[in-house]
């Protein structure tokens, strides 16, 4: 009895210390996930707060932009303008004959003076026309001999006549013929003029035959001569499109090709495109500077020549020629070249930098920063685009502080901080 009471007693005892050790073990447990947690919200709370503080600084930290004061162009300005340098002369060089090129005497690039041959032609259908045209020539002139004595026939016999006519007349006022036969040598006398004229006539139209026939053959032979192809001026080869064998046509239109093309590069043409605004500074005889960029630093003295004295509609600009001497022959036509002008404009103008201005539907547009360092955007004017700066017609005043390269994030209103650069 004692001993099932003792047991019942242990059994309990046992349970409760089974739960407390299994709460035990659950309780560390939660602890240590507890704390995992802490430590990994903990940091990221700390970066979340210094990501706050941050941002909050920057909301109320002014944007920092570049201004540049806009500025008034000195009366007397440089102007430079991009230029193309042209041969003072350039010519094709078409053939005047038909036949096969025999010989080919130059090549492109090489250096020719004027009446150097250049090429030789063979033409021997030019030469049989040559040919014909002497035979011609030669029979025009045997009939005019021809003629000559026919004529020299009826002027005898129209002077036989004309005797006989005399004598005639004579024994007719005497009555020692009758006037029936004195009309016969009248008659008679009447066929020899008309035959003599006949014959002088004759003569006349054989001359003219004779006239024609050696024109024709001064033509041939003119025309022959050009199988020798000459340079017509002091140049360069430039361009070649034939060899020994290929086929001449001359002429230039139809199957007829180009044989050389040679330009005269002592000195050179430039043609410039001078904007409205200071074709009223240009005028022959001005003094210019050439800037090729492959000579970096050497300024190519030149001066202007001719001026069209009218404006493109579409380009409100004035073509202006210029030459530039080319001693050295360092130059070549199709260069792109600077060609800097010193221009009197008649009133200045107001320029800020090309960066400064923005296109858009409102029109050409500036930001501009008033004297409370607050943005505000203003329409403006523009005139001439220099590149590097654009004149201004209207919509700013000289001192105005233009943004350069203003962003989205600069407002109207926005009250910034500026780093000044000051123009050039």
């Amino acid at each position: 009895m004692m001993a099932q009471q003792t047991g019942a007693h242990t059994a309990p005892r046992k349970n409760r210390s089974g739960r407390r050790s299994l709460l035990l073990f659950f309780g560390a447990l939660t602890l240590v996930v507890l704390a995992c947690i802490a430590g990994g919200i903990a940091p990221r709370l700390a970066r979340q707060k210094t990501l706050l503080a941050a941002s909050q600084e920057a909301a109320h930290r002014r944007p920092v932009v570049n201004v540049t004061p806009a500025r008034l162009a000195r009366s007397t300005d440089g102007i430079e303008l991009p230029g193309d340098l042209q041969a003072i002369v350039e010519s094709p060089i078409f053939a005047r004959a038909d036949g096969y090129l025999t010989r080919r005497l130059v090549d492109i690039g090489d250096r020719v003076r004027t009446g150097q041959l250049l090429a030789e032609i063979e033409t021997p259908e030019l030469d049989q026309q040559i040919n014909q045209a002497r035979a011609a020539l030669a029979q025009s002139r045997s009939s005019l001999r021809e003629l000559q004595a026919d004529v020299e026939l009826s002027r005898a016999n129209l002077n036989l006549a004309k005797l006989t006519l005399e004598r005639w007349r004579h024994l007719s006022a005497k009555g020692a013929i009758s006037r029936q036969e004195r009309d016969e040598k009248e008659a008679a006398f009447a066929v020899r003029t008309a035959e003599t004229q006949k014959a002088e006539a004759g003569l006349a139209t054989a001359r003219e035959t004779v006239l024609a026939a050696e024109a024709n053959l001064r033509r041939l032979e003119q025309i022959k001569a050009f199988a020798r192809v000459t340079a017509p001026f002091d140049g360069v080869i430039t361009t070649r499109n034939v060899d020994v064998g290929t086929l001449i046509n001359a002429g230039n239109g139809g199957p007829a090709r180009e044989m050389f093309r040679i330009a005269q590069t002592q000195p050179l043409r430039v043609f410039v495109n001078v904007p409205q605004t200071y074709v009223g500074s240009v005028h022959p005889g001005q003094s210019a500077e050439v800037h090729v960029q492959e000579f970096p630093g050497k300024v190519f003295p030149a001066r202007v020549t001719r001026i069209a004295n009218a404006l493109d509609a579409n380009s409100r600009a004035m073509l202006v020629i210029l030459e530039v001497p080319n001693p050295q022959l360092v130059l070549y036509p199709g260069m792109y070249a600077q060609i800097r002008f010193s221009a009197a404009r008649l009133r200045p103008e107001l320029r800020i930098p090309g960066d400064a201005l923005m296109l858009g539907k409102e029109g050409p547009r500036v930001a501009v920063v008033d004297a409370d360092h607050v943005v505000h955007y203003r329409r403006i004017g523009v005139g001439e685009d220099l590149g590097s700066e654009v004149e201004v017609t209207s919509g700013l005043s000289p001192g105005d502080l233009v943004v350069s390269n203003p962003t989205d994030t600069i407002q109207e209103n926005a009250r910034v901080d500026i780093r000044e650069i000051r123009g050039q």
